[in-house]
């Protein structure tokens, strides 16, 4: 199988919701890193080791996500593996570490790193702006404040305030 085939078949993958055939993308030492790992908006690890590990982050976040799709906006095939530029949208209906479902649509890009051998998928570093969840998403206030993982859900201003304050970042 050509990199370019793995990287497409784990967005199938993904698109099925199915975590143990993403799962099975890996190599048996394969390792999956959020790159986003300065941000108080994400909670537990980020860094997840083997399949097991792979397909119990990946299942959750189905969980999280039950209409999820994956969409590979950009893909880009290398003699050491590929990089991809991609969408995730769907209903956030289900718990997601420090996130509570509660209904609200998901649509965030970022873009992906694949190192790829014979044996699958060996690294996957995954870059994503956790600040677009925040503004997408109901706020975690522990993440906020320090308190626990109790949640609330932001006025329309407050998120209105946000998006402004997203675009004008995005501007300069």
């Amino acid at each position: 199988m050509s990199h370019h085939e793995t990287m497409t078949s784990y967005a199938e993958a993904w698109n099925a919701h199915d975590a143990d055939r993403v799962a099975e993308h890996f190599s048996e030492g394969g390792i999956r890193h959020w790159m986003a790992v300065n941000s108080p908006m994400i909670g537990g690890p980020t860094r997840f080791w083997g399949r097991e590990e792979i397909r119990e982050v990946v299942q959750a976040f189905i969980d999280a996500l039950p209409d999820l799709t994956v969409e590979f906006e950009v893909l880009a095939e290398t003699d050491w593996g590929g990089v991809a530029e991609w969408r995730v949208r769907g209903t956030h209906t289900g718990a997601w570490g420090r996130w509570a479902g509660q209904g609200e649509d998901v649509d965030l890009p970022g873009m992906s790193v694949y190192r790829i051998s014979v044996g699958g998928i060996v690294e996957a570093r995954m870059d994503f702006d956790p600040d677009r969840m925040a503004r997408n998403w109901a706020v975690p206030m522990g993440a906020l404040m320090g308190m626990g993982v109790q949640t609330f859900k932001q006025s329309r201003a407050a998120r209105k305030a946000l998006a402004t304050a997203s675009a004008a970042d995005d501007a300069a």
